[in-house]
């Protein structure tokens, strides 16, 4: 009598395996899927007012708004370097960037 118990035993093993197996596999494919939005990181109440090609660059930009009485920090994203300001202080820093960096 025992042995048919056992069998009901092994018949379960493989089928609880596929079935985790296959929700793996849609968890995975739902995760992966197109269509997806991907979120800009958000610096808090800290705002982006310059991006930069290089590390140098940014902490230059970032050293000259502080010699103005803005505080600015550098960090960096997928896009580049950005030089970051307080977002109360961000029009000042933005126009001072543009008054220094005008785009042609």
């Amino acid at each position: 009598m025992g042995g048919s118990g056992a069998l009901v035993g092994y018949a379960f093993v493989p089928l609880i395996s596929l079935l985790a197996v296959a929700g793996l596999a849609l968890i995975l494919k739902w995760a992966h899927s197109p269509g997806k939005r991907v979120r800009l990181p958000s610096y808090g109440m800290l705002v982006p007012v310059a991006r930069c090609k290089d590390q140098h660059g940014a902490e230059i930009t970032a050293a000259r708004l502080r010699t103005e009485g803005i505080r600015a920090s550098v960090t960096h994203d997928v896009r580049g370097w950005l030089v970051l300001a307080w977002s109360a202080q961000a029009d000042v820093a933005r126009a001072w960037v543009a008054a220094r960096h005008p785009h042609p």
